[in-house]
């Protein structure tokens, strides 16, 4: 009973700074100007404008929002030509046509109406209807138009060029039923029509799109259920997916992306043996966990961003682990040991009882664990980046002794003084640590530099975590721009983009960027290639830091 309590106010502490974290100023400044820019360049600058004002004012109604976007005059897309006079027929798509004579009023009510529904449908705003206001909806914003790439490279993983078919459609229209979406990528993918009809059940079948009455229950924060394998046979069943309309399951996807990653990122590194095989059993007894979790409930977040993966999974005995994981027993138990000690990253912790010995005993797999472990990887890969392996040296101490004197942390890293003090004052200008003057006696009246001692500190959710969000998503932003700007450059004499990111920028419905900048006529055009690497590597570490 103590141990649980003490775990139980450990895991209520950790979340709550986790969430202070989430909550802070600059983060939240950051991710609104990434999704801004991103909004303007898929959905154009009546779009980027409008989400701009929700951030700003905070919600509102359409009436408010209305008058507040008229209202404003610097750099307003309503607005065009020296005279500033009203001109929104621009920014309206819809194919009921606007009479001549129609007042710039309606046009410009007119074009904002259809620019709220696009963007609700793309789940970038969401609707109150106890206030009646709209407000951003930040998380499902970024994943769904910025960090979409990766959802593409998950897809291409598992269901190859059928599965990004189906992906693309649900990019650009956002709800559709799962039948006509099926029939749509058929139309586009002749060729592969069979594999799209499996590609379509499998995904009906994890529950990678959901109805879209769906969304209406969480608006009450109601807890979400992931769809189990058992329900195969009743989906194959089906001659064709459902009828109703559908939209991406973002929970879902994220949990698939979350195992996916704690396989790649984390047991590939922390298991890796010269055969394979210790990295092979710990993602089979991952795998085995992953099958239990499912069927788990997905906790909502009320933050704006999607719902949480469970923090642990459900327990699975010895015995069960032993036959589904099909490696040597002494394999299966050394790695267990592995997972569970307390010293390391403690993946895996067990009910007391299991042993060698006795096959009762029980274990569950810790996800808040496994994604704290990727955000310190992702920490220290970015601090290694700007500062180097002295920098690294020196946040690993300060994060193990929580305070050092500079002289203490250059005999640690193996280092001269000079050269570790600079270091550290490069790493207090970002923000990663900080400095404490701590008086050797009591006295402070006329206290001198050298009757103190100062000590260096760095925290891992109070300095470190909220800096790197904030760099992460400012490199992102910039990364991106500067991508569109050699698309654009090189787009008259390409050939079309392979890549995740050049697939979503060619499925843009209203970018303007002609995504054929992958190639050259006789080579590869390098600089948008080393571009695309950039910001795929910074969107994966924006989605371990914001999303898992």
């Amino acid at each position: 009973m103590v141990q649980r309590s003490v775990s139980d106010a450990a895991s209520r502490n950790q979340r709550r700074q986790s969430q202070s974290v989430s909550n802070s100023p600059c983060v939240v400044t950051a991710h609104n100007e990434l999704l801004e820019s991103s909004i303007a360049r898929q959905l154009g600058p009546l779009a980027e404008f409008l989400v701009r004002t929700l951030n700003r004012c905070g919600p509102l109604t359409l009436k408010e929002l209305a008058d507040t976007l008229k209202r404003e005059s610097f750099n307003n897309p309503l607005r065009s030509g020296n005279d500033g006079e009203t001109d929104a027929t621009k920014h309206t798509r819809s194919p009921i046509e606007l009479p001549v004579t129609v007042g710039a009023d309606v046009a410009a009510d007119a074009a904002i109406k259809e620019v709220v529904t696009r963007l609700l449908l793309h789940r970038v705003v969401r609707y109150d209807a106890e206030s009646q206001t709209y407000s951003v909806s930040l998380g499902y914003g970024l994943f769904l138009r910025t960090l979409f790439p990766l959802v593409v490279q998950l897809f291409h993983r598992r269901y190859g060029e059928a599965g990004v078919t189906i992906l693309m459609v649900y990019y650009q229209l956002a709800v559709i039923p799962l039948e006509q979406a099926l029939r749509l990528a058929i139309e586009r993918r002749p060729t592969l029509s069979e594999a799209l009809r499996r590609c379509a059940q499998e995904m009906e079948v994890l529950g990678l799109v959901e109805p879209l009455h769906a969304p209406l229950a969480k608006e009450t924060h109601a807890p979400t259920e992931a769809p189990s394998r058992q329900s195969t046979t009743t989906a194959n069943s089906l001659a064709l997916p459902s009828l109703d309309p559908c939209q991406l399951h973002v929970g879902n996807i994220l949990a698939e992306m979350l195992r996916e990653a704690i396989h790649r990122q984390l047991l590939m590194e922390r298991f890796a043996d010269a055969s394979g095989n210790s990295s092979s059993v710990a993602v089979g007894i991952v795998d085995c966990f992953t099958k239990a979790t499912r069927t788990r409930h997905l906790k909502e977040r009320l933050d704006g961003f999607p719902p949480m993966h469970p923090r642990v999974s459900p327990p699975v005995s010895l015995r069960a682990l032993l036959c589904e994981v099909p490696h040597d027993e002494q394999a299966v138990l050394e790695t267990l040991s592995r997972m569970c000690r307390s010293d390391g990253d403690f993946l895996v912790c067990s009910d007391g009882s299991a042993s060698s010995g006795s096959m009762d005993g029980s274990f569950s797999f810790q996800y808040h664990s496994a994604v704290e472990a990727m955000r310190r990887d992702c920490c220290e890969r970015f601090v290694f980046a700007r500062h180097g392996v002295l920098g690294l040296r020196l946040i690993k101490l300060l994060l193990q002794h929580h305070n050092m004197e500079d002289r203490m942390l250059a005999e640690e890293a193996i280092a001269t003084l000079p050269r570790t003090r600079e270091v550290l004052h490069a790493m207090m200008r970002d923000g990663y640590v900080r400095q404490q003057e701590v008086p050797k006696t009591g006295t402070l009246a006329d206290r001198l530099p050298k009757n103190s001692v100062f000590l260096w500190s760095c925290n891992l959710h109070r300095e470190l975590l909220p800096t790197i969000r904030v760099q992460v998503a400012t490199a992102l932003r910039m990364t991106l721009a500067r991508l569109r700007i050699e698309r654009e450059e090189g787009a008259n004499s390409a050939q079309p983009a392979t890549s995740p990111l050049g697939i979503v920028a060619a499925h843009s419905s209203v970018s303007g960027v002609n995504s054929q900048g992958a190639k050259v006529n006789d080579g590869v055009n390098y600089p948008i290639l080393a571009l695309e690497s950039s910001a795929s590597a910074l969107m994966e570490m924006m989605l371990v830091l914001d999303f898992f």
